[in-house]
């Protein structure tokens, strides 16, 4: 929210050091004094990171040549049926 520079994991500087502050648990307080969920300041975080690597991936096309920016929630969360006793997909129910 505050707009910070997120280090790589394992590359953070040891002068590095977010803007804003936990105040309690559960609760992250922003440079803004915007009270906000940390859970949410954290998915934000990801995502925020996540873009970033879905924009330089954009140039990389995967084995079957669509594109990982052409993904869809739909995509992510509908789940697969797999019957495992005999490891194919189950018939789709509609």
């Amino acid at each position: 929210l505050d707009n910070d520079n997120l280090p790589v994991f394992g590359e953070k500087p040891a002068e590095w050091k977010p803007s804003g502050k936990r105040v309690k648990r559960g609760l992250y307080r922003t440079a803004l004094n915007l009270y906000v969920n940390a859970d949410g300041n954290g998915a934000l975080n990801i995502i925020k990171k996540v873009a970033g690597t879905i924009r330089q991936s954009r140039r990389f096309a995967n084995a079957n040549g669509s594109d990982l920016i052409e993904l869809s929630r739909g995509a992510l969360t509908t789940p697969v049926r797999v019957r495992l006793w005999t490891l194919n997909e189950s018939p789709s129910r509609d």
